[in-house]
């Protein structure tokens, strides 16, 4: 019996757990876009962790090392758009924010004049 209500007491937070991870097809920044090479050169992503704690990772190739890193952001609100169902991640301290549409498609403001697009695959 204490087996089923420790699994009651965590099954709400299983179903409404997500992760997502969203490939960047389209950079553009404040001065340039990047080509299709460059993306694929860099590997940018973004992972978005829709867990009771929400995370954000952005992602990208790091020259020094030669493979891809993530830097973790903590997420500071959560709004749900009631009417087209966008969901959107903020980060204060970076200033930044991703909104993941319910066609899986998703935008990264960077808060810096850069805007990437992508699609996301649930994982």
């Amino acid at each position: 019996m204490k087996k089923y209500l420790v699994l009651l007491f965590f099954f709400p937070c299983l179903v409404y757990s997500s992760s997502y991870d969203c490939k960047v097809t389209r950079k553009v920044g404040p001065e340039n876009i990047l080509s299709d090479s460059e993306l694929k050169k860099w590997k940018f992503s973004v992972k978005i962790h829709d867990t009771p704690k929400p995370e954000l990772e952005r992602c990208s190739l790091t020259s020094t090392q030669n493979q891809v890193t993530c830097d973790k952001h903590p997420v500071d609100k959560v709004e749900t758009d009631k009417f087209v169902g966008i969901k959107k991640f903020y980060n204060f301290r970076s200033q930044f924010d991703v909104q993941l549409y319910p066609d899986m498609k998703f935008i990264e403001n960077n808060g810096r004049g850069g805007i990437s697009y992508g699609t996301c695959k649930k994982l």
